[in-house]
């Protein structure tokens, strides 16, 4: 039990650190935020950031997990400048399995590769097995990123953040001919195999083919995991 409290605190640390060299960047950038779309929320971290130093920004949080989803529905309640959705973001409107497993941060809709030895040492942790790390997988509603932006009538992103979980290609995908709306991506790339069928080089070559190039790197400490930021030509 105290090994999974310190994964957790771990966890939290390391991602506020994290995720407070990108907002640096984004300042010391001098990149306007008008807009914001956080796909894949969980709770709303990188959103307070946004808040905190963009503070007319307008943001819609998405979030797939519906345990999760309850939580900031309360915690931005008196937020009139967010909206928040309980569905996922994918390359089609229709119903994919999430995959829930002990350590929610990296519940996904691509199921994990059971082979990769991180996933193995963490299973560890959770005194289980990489396929026991699943704690269940349920059917839920996903929406193309093109038909979420024409419900809400968007025009325009200055920033759209995608933390998926090996998901985020299918997300891409999904923006279709809308991706020429976007001025930022902030996107999550896992670069361990950790996630079955999933290539972060395909990822960075779809984005390159969109026209956007590679501003910065953010590696995340002790993994191999990373934030990159790329900006549209």
């Amino acid at each position: 039990m105290l090994k999974i409290i310190a994964i957790y605190i771990f966890d939290i640390i390391d991602h506020f650190y994290h995720q407070k060299r990108i907002i640096n960047f984004i300042l010391k950038q001098k990149i306007p935020i008008n807009n914001f779309i956080d796909v894949g929320s969980h709770l709303g971290t990188y959103s307070d950031l946004i808040l905190k130093y963009f503070h007319k920004t307008k943001i819609l949080m998405i979030e797939p997990q519906l345990d999760i989803f309850k939580k900031i529905k309360i915690k931005y309640s008196k937020n009139k400048n967010i909206k928040i959705f309980n569905f996922a973001i994918s390359d089609k409107n229709s119903q994919k399995n999430i995959f829930i497993n002990h350590h929610n941060l990296t519940s996904s809709l691509t199921e994990f590769n059971y082979n990769n030895n991180y996933l193995k040492l963490k299973s560890k942790i959770f005194n289980t097995t990489p396929k026991g790390m699943i704690k269940k997988k349920l059917k839920i509603k996903t929406v193309k990123m093109n038909t979420f932006l024409s419900n809400n009538k968007i025009n325009k992103i200055d920033l759209i953040k995608i933390d998926t979980e090996g998901h985020e290609l299918a997300v891409l995908i999904g923006i279709e001919n809308k991706i020429s709306k976007i001025k930022n991506i902030l996107i999550e790339f896992h670069n361990d195999e950790i996630f079955h069928n999933y290539n972060p080089d395909k990822v960075h070559q779809y984005l390159i083919k969109n026209n956007f190039v590679l501003l910065k790197k953010f590696k995340f400490p002790f993994t191999t995991w990373e934030d990159r930021f790329y900006q549209k030509k």
